[in-house]
């Protein structure tokens, strides 16, 4: 037969495993908060670092195609058709060099992100990341970003594309790497130009 005080003792060790139970449960609980706000900013420390250490030019200091050199526009951060053209292909190309940015990423992924402006039917803007074989002279495109893939604006906009998932990285020692853009104005309203391209690796975050 039970006793009062064999009752209160269970009634005790009840209480106590209840309170060993919250208490653990609120422990796996501040740990999981912890493991994920050291996650987060070690995920925002690499994105950036990355970010800091991206490969970036300005629009105004690519090199002009010498067969365009009347047809464009350098002020500033800007390389833009002149006003006074209504019909051109002008071709800008930008030199990619090696920095600690453009490598690593989840699967090797890369980003081209571009600021650029086309106001319509009458402009475009087409940038492409070209890599040549230094032997062997092999070209090819790794990205293009189109300005025709994204709405119209008088004002400039900044768009990325993604690019190299899984593939090998960047080989500076066996290739070279450039930005080939393209400025295409085909009326008297067009108004395509160009203020900054960046490669970035992207984080796993």
């Amino acid at each position: 037969m039970s006793t009062e005080a064999d009752k209160s003792d269970t009634m005790t060790e009840g209480s106590a495993m209840f309170n060993l139970r919250l208490i653990t449960r609120g422990r796996a609980a501040s740990i999981l908060v912890g493991i994920t706000l050291t996650v987060m900013l070690l995920c925002y420390a690499a994105a950036v670092s990355a970010q800091d250490r991206c490969w970036t030019i300005g629009g105004s200091t690519g090199t002009v195609d010498e067969a365009d050199l009347n047809f464009v526009t350098l002020t500033d951060n800007t390389a833009a058709v002149s006003g006074a053209v209504t019909n051109v292909i002008a071709d800008i190309r930008y030199n990619v060099v090696a920095v600690d940015g453009v490598f690593g990423g989840e699967q090797n992924m890369k980003t081209l992100t571009v600021r650029f402006a086309d106001n319509g039917t009458a402009a475009q803007v087409i940038v492409r990341l070209r890599r040549v074989h230094m032997f062997t002279g092999v070209l090819t495109t790794l990205v293009q970003l189109n300005s025709n893939d994204y709405p119209a604006s008088t004002v400039a906009q900044t768009q990325s594309e993604a690019f190299n998932y899984q593939d090998p990285e960047f080989d500076f020692q066996n290739h070279l790497y450039y930005i080939e853009v393209q400025l295409i104005k085909t009326g008297a309203g067009g108004n395509p130009l160009i203020r900054s391209i960046q490669i970035c690796h992207s984080t796993p975050c």
